[in-house]
């Protein structure tokens, strides 16, 4: 899966911003701000693991809130790099099973499109060991469609952006990878049925575990116990 996940970001770097609007007809908007809405006041320096081309930090600009990213991508790294925000203090090229930061680093820890792709064991344990006591932790991904509103989203990411993908493919453009890919991933994701369990084993509370937009989104937020 990392290098499934290598060979379809590396892809986007360049065009990633419009192609993740197309891809999820711009519901991405509406679940950062599920993000937005829940990242506390006080956050600290945030990390977000799977930083891409910085959408996130964008929405957070002027804010006060710092941001640390970390991406497994290095062309996604260079092109958040450049758009040069001021609320990033760091952008790291690394792997969300191996984060390259010291224990207990980080009041809030965020993930936008990860959790499909990693071990989950390994990427709570992550997630766990550079958490302070208290931290505050944000994810959301793609699951498979859940609901009365299932049949009609499987029509959508199995059929329409398999089409997609196939079009690009035949002019040649560098997102078909991603889209004709991402149906079979989506698929075959099982996270939103292992995160809660694994986090709470990893010493998080869970404040809420919903699905978005009739289920094609899982969403989790968590909070570590112990003494701040």
């Amino acid at each position: 899966m990392q290098r499934t996940a290598l060979r379809l970001f590396g892809g986007l770097a360049k065009t990633y911003d419009s192609v993740v609007d197309l891809a999820t007809l711009y519901q991405d908007r509406r679940w950062k701000r599920w993000v937005t809405e829940r990242l506390d006041r006080a956050a600290g320096e945030v990390l977000d693991v799977g930083c891409g081309t910085l959408l996130l930090e964008e929405r957070f600009a002027g804010s006060g809130r710092v941001f640390v990213g970390v991406d497994l991508s290095a062309d996604m790294v260079r092109a958040g790099h450049a758009k040069r925000l001021p609320n990033v203090i760091l952008e790291l090229n690394g792997d969300a099973e191996a984060l390259p930061f010291p224990d207990g680093r980080f009041r809030t820890v965020v993930s936008c499109y990860v959790p499909k792709y990693v071990d989950m064991g390994r990427f709570t344990s992550e997630i766990a060991r550079v958490s302070k006591p208290q931290a505050q932790v944000l994810l959301y991904d793609f699951a498979r469609p859940r609901g009365i509103l299932a049949p009609f989203l499987e029509v959508y990411i199995q059929g329409c952006l398999r089409i997609v993908g196939f079009l690009l493919g035949l002019a040649g453009r560098g997102p078909a990878f991603a889209f004709d890919r991402l149906p079979g991933i989506v698929e075959g994701a099982t996270w939103d049925d292992a995160v809660v369990g694994a986090m709470e084993g990893k010493g998080f509370e869970t404040v809420s575990a919903e699905r978005l937009t009739g289920g094609v989104v899982f969403a989790y937020h968590g909070r570590r116990g112990g003494r701040p």
